[in-house]
């Protein structure tokens, strides 16, 4: 009985992997068609990459979406860490009504964030820009920081930064020397991850990007519009291949990080 279980419970994985994956990989596969219409045979080109290369409207969006993300993951690197480190200097009731505003963002549909707050600077008077943009994307990709940086700073040693101000430094000194190089791995992560939530975000930029200017997701919902080109099967496998570079700087950053919170056993 418990073999048939573990067979079926490792067919429904491998099912459930297939269902998610394998429209990624024909998707990909289909950037390389030389088809426009995606028909069969398959036979391998390069010459769509060239037609993006081509396209400005669409390497100009992509070029705002990076541009927004990096921003989005440097700010949110740095608010959480601020965020994390501040917090432990609070009481414990301050600190659970913290992290409920802060982690508030997670549970609501980003649909209704962006909605809000286009209607917020409606009423305050003010017009969509991307200075709002980016303040949304801050919104939505901070928790992600948070999470990450809050599993490093809740495993750190507090007798190294007492011991480091027992000895006389200040602390501006006990951070650059001891709390900053035990939780910069896990600031990295976190700003990873926020760079991508912020990079393939499309209900925010919908509603607060100023008229003239898009982002690669509004740039591809407008194109399908009129069906499915082979310069977006392009630049969606361009896009998974940074999602999948991002996704691994940040698992090799989470598992030295995890490494050192064991003491460097593997």
């Amino acid at each position: 009985m418990n073999r048939k279980t573990g067979f079926f419970g490792k067919l429904l994985i491998v099912l459930v992997l297939l269902y998610l994956y394998v429209p990624i990989v024909v998707l990909m596969l289909l950037s390389f068609n030389e088809s426009r219409y995606n028909s069969l045979p398959f036979k391998f080109t390069t010459h769509w990459y060239q037609e993006l290369a081509a396209d400005t409207e669409l390497i100009n969006s992509a070029k705002n979406s990076l541009l927004l993300a990096f921003l989005t993951g440097i700010v949110c690197m740095i608010l959480a860490t601020f965020f994390i480190l501040g917090q432990r200097y609070l009481a414990k009731r301050t600190q659970g009504l913290f992290n409920s505003i802060v982690m508030m963002p997670m549970s609501i549909p980003w649909l209704i964030i962006g909605l809000s707050i286009l209607l917020m600077i409606r009423f305050m008077g003010f017009s969509k820009s991307m200075f709002f943009v980016a303040m949304g994307h801050i919104v939505i990709s901070l928790p992600y920081s948070l999470l990450v940086l809050r599993a490093r700073v809740s495993s750190l040693d507090k007798s190294l930064e007492e011991m480091s101000a027992s000895l006389g430094a200040s602390p501006w000194t006990t951070f650059r020397r001891v709390t900053f190089p035990a939780i910069a791995p896990a600031m990295l992560a976190g700003g990873f991850l926020s760079f991508l939530i912020s990079f393939d975000n499309f209900p925010i930029s919908y509603f607060l990007m100023p008229n003239g200017i898009f982002t690669l997701p509004i740039e591809i919902q407008s194109s399908i519009k009129f069906g499915f080109t082979p310069e977006i099967n392009a630049i969606s496998t361009i896009i998974i291949g940074i999602s999948l570079v991002c996704l691994t700087v940040v698992g090799l950053i989470m598992r030295s990080n995890l490494k050192a919170m064991l003491g460097g056993k593997d």
